[in-house]
């Protein structure tokens, strides 16, 4: 059976499947132990069905597939054999991923000049994407340099997924509860550089939305 993704719904699937890998993080921290292996192949399937709709290119297709399942290969096996370099490898694919599917998701809604109900989902999308970004760096960064953050242990990356994600959307958000804080010169640059990345993203989405609306209603 064929599944129909057009150019107008094609940001509810990546929506919908970014919900669940943040709500899947979270409930397997809360239910069960040693259990986020299932985020990560939850990540891997869901991203890699929703990107479908953020282009016609069909080498973009194939190329997303096969860098999300490269990608769960890599981490399955760092997992197992617990290999330091094959974790960073696997980070750094997904985070790869990430910024390329923000790109994608970033040209169809920023620079379309028309607002639908699916570009304003694109732009909901943006933003989970680029706290998802920030997300993996922060991994990556405890991978390479150990307590690079203060309440958050170092262990498995796949373990502190859901302590991580949490942070950096809360970071994003500039809402700072403060019981993780950067450790670190490099991730106290990184932190604040999520915090002005979000400033940013809002005013300019407003901004674009209200302009290329306005451009609408004049035309």
């Amino acid at each position: 059976m064929r599944m129909a993704m057009s150019q107008e719904d094609n940001f509810s699937y990546l929506l919908g499947s970014l919900i669940l890998v943040l709500l899947s993080a979270a409930l397997v921290e809360q239910f069960f132990d040693n259990g986020q292996m299932i985020v990560v192949g939850t990540t891997v399937m869901s991203l890699s069905i929703s990107v479908i709709g953020l282009g016609e290119n069909k080498r973009w297709i194939r190329s997303s597939f096969g860098l999300m399942l490269t990608t769960l290969f890599f981490a399955s096996i760092g997992s197992v054999f617990e290999l330091l370099n094959l974790d960073v490898l696997a980070l750094l694919t997904i985070l790869s991923f990430l910024v390329a599917a923000t790109s994608r998701a970033a040209k169809q809604v920023l620079f379309s000049g028309i607002i639908s109900s699916n570009q304003i989902i694109g732009s909901i999308c943006i933003f989970l994407l680029l706290g998802l970004i920030w997300a993996f760096t922060y991994l990556l960064l405890i991978e390479i340099f150990g307590a690079a953050f203060n309440g958050i242990e170092v262990q498995k990356w796949t373990d502190n997924l859901s302590t991580v994600i949490y942070y950096s959307y809360i970071t994003l958000t500039t809402v700072g509860y403060g019981e993780i804080s950067p450790n670190m010169p490099i991730a106290r640059f990184f932190a604040f550089s999520e915090a002005i990345c979000g400033q940013f993203y809002m005013a300019i989405i407003v901004a674009s939305l209200v302009g290329a609306k306005m451009s609408q209603t004049d035309s």
